[in-house]
């Protein structure tokens, strides 16, 4: 068991206690404790001040070990004047690449951050670019049925018809995208997803009711629906530049399966 100690100051009656060391000390710390304080010894039952008892003082107030400087020998000056011939030192060049941080360690972090911002970008426009082609197939072949809402404001025909729907959202996402505004990029993916899955299961059940076209009007749906959804993901510029490729050519596939080989 830690010793305990009861302590009082000089002229007090009241003691305080029991301390254990360590309470003690941060006493000593707070200046509530100094040489002059009493503590109870229980063999002689008398008070006696901190400073008669020196294993007790030393470990309360430990003394600070000075810092002693010494003087320099004519050899120690001989040792600090020698000249270190191997050491080339930092050319005012050198300093100012790392700073730029344009060092060798560094220049292939700097080309990725510069290739990131030419993918980021890139992928603006060029997702604004396939949303609006997007747009004018899925709103081309409903021309009829928007001259009936407009003239006749049959709006209910805009429920009927999902792919006209689905042209006049891409058309609005491809004006966002032209104005820069990536925020809409987790709209973009679940476009891309829908559009992969709705296509994907049309164009597929067209081709197994005999429709051999369908089939690759499926694979170029699939195509441009993948390339946007990647191109919405990576920051990686020949990842970007490839599925951009893979989404315009899908479209394009698809407009002239769609138009001219239909």
């Amino acid at each position: 068991m830690a010793e305990e100690y009861y302590i009082r100051q000089p002229d007090a009656e009241e003691a305080r206690g029991p301390f254990t060391m360590d309470k003690l000390l941060s006493l000593v710390e707070a200046e509530q404790i100094n040489n002059e304080t009493l503590y109870f010894v229980e063999e002689t039952e008398d008070w006696v001040p901190v400073s008669s008892n020196e294993a007790l003082r030393r470990e309360l107030f430990p003394e600070k070990k000075k810092l002693n400087l010494k003087p320099k020998t004519a050899g120690d000056m001989e040792l600090l004047n020698v000249e270190e011939d191997d050491d080339p030192g930092v050319s005012v060049d050198e300093m100012l690449a790392a700073a730029e941080g344009d060092t060798e360690e560094t220049r292939h972090v700097k080309k990725r951050i510069r290739m990131q911002e030419k993918a980021a970008a890139l992928s603006l426009p060029v997702l604004g670019v396939i949303m609006l082609i997007s747009s004018f197939i899925n709103i081309y072949p409903n021309i009829s049925v928007i001259n009936l809402v407009i003239n006749e404001e049959e709006f209910g025909l805009l429920l009927q018809s999902p792919l006209l729907m689905a042209g006049l959202l891409d058309f609005l996402l491809g004006v966002f995208l032209l104005l820069a505004v990536a925020e809409i990029f987790p709209i973009l993916r679940f476009r891309a997803m829908l559009g992969f899955g709705y296509y994907g299961f049309f164009h597929w059940a067209q081709w197994y009711n005999g429709d051999t076209n369908s089939l690759y009007l499926m694979a170029s749906s699939m195509a441009a629906s993948l390339g946007i959804f990647i191109c919405t993901l990576t920051l990686n510029f020949y990842l970007m530049v490839i599925f951009s490729l893979i989404g315009i050519g899908g479209l394009g596939g698809y407009a002239y399966l769609l138009f001219a080989g239909g």
